[in-house]
């Protein structure tokens, strides 16, 4: 979120698919961990987590019609805020409806979920957050090429771990069934599942396999 620079826009923006969605949007935000997104941007790197910070307070003040902008909203859009430091977590009990991992295994959104709940517990908030995970995935001819391909070259900027990630995708029915069941187990609320292949026709493949 924060190469964007407005945190109004990013407010009214929100709020305005929000109001078109009727009430379904759900506004997922990290600091990111692009230098290069925030080199196009024109915005500084290394001051990212603060200004995030300031972004989130100010959004939440926007929604709460302090600042007269955008579509009145009875019930803004819920922040599932993601990041894997210790900062992430508090600003998801903060801000946030909860928090999101940013890909990594079942075991990892184990980990992650007890650390988001006790910085809900610290912040005084009712309930648990909502934790949602995402995953990759490439179905049909040409799976694991496809994953292969799309994922070494986005994470490229990663290096070697580029080749951890893109190896991670599931590409065949049963690994995503695995993926799916695993996530479940571990405590996620919401698995979403991103393709590395373009074809829409991937969708129609998944829900085969997960629905």
């Amino acid at each position: 979120m924060p190469y964007r620079g407005s945190a109004a826009l990013v407010a009214k923006q929100a709020a305005t698919i929000h109001r078109l969605s009727g009430g379904r949007f759900v506004l997922g935000a990290a600091v990111g961990g692009r230098e290069d997104d925030y080199a196009a941007a024109g915005s500084d790197f290394h001051d990212r987590g603060k200004r995030f910070a300031a972004m989130l307070e100010e959004i939440e003040h926007i929604w709460q019609d302090e600042g007269g902008i955008g579509p009145e909203l009875d019930n803004p859009p819920p922040i599932l805020v993601g990041g894997s430091a210790d900062v992430a977590y508090k600003r998801a009990a903060r801000y946030g409806a909860g928090w999101i991992m940013g890909g990594g295994t079942p075991e990892m959104l184990a980990e992650g979920k007890e650390k988001a709940v006790a910085a809900w517990k610290e912040e005084g908030r009712e309930g648990e957050p909502r934790v949602a995970a995402l995953g990759y995935f490439a179905l049909g001819d040409g799976a694991e090429e496809k994953a292969d391909s799309y994922l070494k070259d986005y994470y490229g900027f990663l290096g070697e771990y580029a080749e951890q990630i893109a190896s991670s995708a599931a590409t065949d029915e049963e690994t995503v069934k695995n993926y799916i069941q695993g996530f479940e187990e571990a405590g996620c609320d919401e698995f979403i599942l991103l393709p590395c292949n373009p074809d829409p026709g991937q969708v129609d493949l998944l829900a085969e396999v997960a629905l």
